[in-house]
């Protein structure tokens, strides 16, 4: 009996469990991990792409993950970054820690030199994060692409300058220079899941579209992504100067009593909710990136201006109802004054006669859906562009909304819509909007895999300033249009463009 017990134990020794033995496991500069599969999807979680930077590295340049021995278990996503909760905006994440520099593959199990799509989340440089679940990138991957969403430094912690710190030579971007540590790390692994790495695409909604259009701007990124995607992420807006930036954060201080003249020690020692509550007084948008001169020494629309930014292919635009964001976020007392004015009254008489309704578009227009068009000529002039607006409600909300919300094209691009997390659940989801998320998502994979968005959306064709052409994605389906507001976007061209003759 005892030598049929030790061969028992012998044998359960020499066997894994099974569910261990099945785990998909990649070799990555760290380590191995081991990650999960399911329904011919490999998902690797919570993947460290940087150093935890806490204590001495709060407010520095990402350093390289430390490696780890053994398998390292990647199924849950790891902890988001520090931030209150913003409902207009998006749902904060149950983990947050400081730690929170992570990243997520999701790839096909035969996998093999696949194009990359790496995913920057919105979130007004205060919210949000890449494990959230309307970014589950399963979907996509089964289209044949490897996905990538990442978490990066937000609010005061990844935005942040104080005299302090000046003489640290660090700049302040901290969130931005994440995400370049991201692409570097995805440059160096990806192939380990099946990736290729001279084919990665960044794409990115709000924020997070600013964050590709700083890629697009910096000489750091070059070489790092082969195409973009700029979903509702402006162009026009000027980041502030260092000292702009020093004045907003102290602002903020000022609120949790830090004094002006604190030291970096003292500042590295605040607990992080601690200012995740000093910068949540701050509603007022354009918060987050400035003009450091370390990692960000051009001002992006000027980039663009001159033809100095990446010349990849672009697919850029806009939702109908931009104007939804002001719910979230306070525009000020002399953009209301425009919105209401004679100017404005006149040049959208044949869109709204609601005074509500018009300084939404107003907001949209100025904010969102001018700068894409320009930047989409300005593109042309380097590489393809191509200009999208999005306008498809679904069915269920037609008549409810004047159009389709900041941000709520995302459950489409990942085609989650009615699970995951992608709105409403899937009862209440017609043919026709499955249909349309699945037709959005495959115009994205074709962008990412053939430079291009050959899909159901045909023809397509690239911008062209003389043409002015738009795909226009509608209720009723997606077409071609010339034109498309010229009248009003070609006023904001007039005032507000870089180009403007003002």
């Amino acid at each position: 009996m005892i030598r049929i017990c030790l061969l028992l134990l012998s044998c359960l020794h020499a066997f894994p469990a099974s569910g261990d033995d099945e785990r998909p496991r990649a070799q990555v500069a760290q380590g191995v991990l081991a990650g999960e599969a399911r329904d011919g999807v490999r998902r690797f979680l919570g993947i460290p792409y940087a150093a935890p930077p806490t204590g001495a590295r709060r407010w520095r340049a990402p350093e390289p993950a430390r490696a780890w021995d053994g398998e390292r278990v990647a199924t849950a996503a790891g902890a988001a970054c520090p931030q209150t909760s913003r409902p207009a905006v998006g749902i904060a994440p149950d983990a947050q820690d400081e730690d929170c520099l992570f990243l997520n593959v999701w790839a096909p199990a035969d996998a093999e030199a696949l194009p990359v799509m790496v995913w920057i989340h919105g979130g007004a440089h205060r919210f949000g994060a890449g494990s959230l679940p309307y970014y589950d990138g399963a979907s996509l991957a089964r289209r044949g692409v490897v996905v990538v969403t990442l978490n990066y430094r937000l609010g005061y912690l990844g935005y942040f300058s104080h005299a302090a710190l000046a003489g640290e030579g660090g700049g302040g971007n901290f969130g931005f220079m994440d995400q370049l540590a991201a692409l570097r790390w995805v440059r160096d692994n990806i192939t380990a899941f099946g990736g290729d790495p001279a084919r990665v695409t960044v794409f990115g909604e709000s924020a997070g579209g600013v964050a590709v259009l700083m890629l697009m701007a910096s000489p750091e990124a070059e070489g790092l992504f082969a195409g973009a995607i700029v979903q509702s992420g402006g162009g026009w807006a000027r980041l502030p100067g260092m000292q702009a930036m020093r004045q907003r954060v102290q602002a903020g201080l000022d609120t949790i009593d830090v004094p002006a003249d604190a030291d970096a020690s003292t500042l590295r020692a605040l607990p992080a909710q601690a200012l995740v509550q000093a910068a949540a007084v701050d509603r007022s948008l354009g918060f987050g990136p400035f003009m450091d001169n370390v990692s960000m020494t051009r001002q992006p629309v000027d980039a663009f201006h001159t033809g100095r930014q990446a010349a990849v292919p672009l697919l850029i635009g806009t939702n109908t109802w931009e104007g939804s964001l002001m719910q979230a976020l306070d525009v000020g007392e002399q953009g209301r004054q425009v919105a209401d004015g004679t100017l404005a009254r006149e040049l959208y008489r044949h869109e709204t006669s609601d005074d509500a309704l018009r300084r939404q578009l107003v907001f949209g227009d100025f904010a969102f859906v001018a700068p894409a068009r320009w930047i989409a000529a300005s593109q042309s002039r380097r590489a393809s562009a191509w200009l999208y607006r999005f306008g498809y409600v679904r069915s269920a909300r037609r008549g409810e909304v004047p159009g389709v919300a900041h941000g709520s094209e995302i459950p489409y691009v990942f085609d989650v819509l009615g699970r995951s997390g992608g709105g409403a659940p899937l009862a209440e989801m017609s043919e026709a909007d499955l249909a349309m998320s699945a037709e959005v998502a495959d115009c994205w994979v074709a962008f990412a895999t053939l430079g291009r968005p050959d899909c159901a959306f045909a023809p397509w064709d690239a911008y062209s300033r003389r043409r002015d052409n738009t795909m226009d994605i509608t209720d009723d389906g997606a077409r071609q249009v010339q034109r498309l507001r010229a009248r009003i976007l070609d006023a904001y061209d007039r005032f507000f463009a870089p180009n403007a003759s003002r």
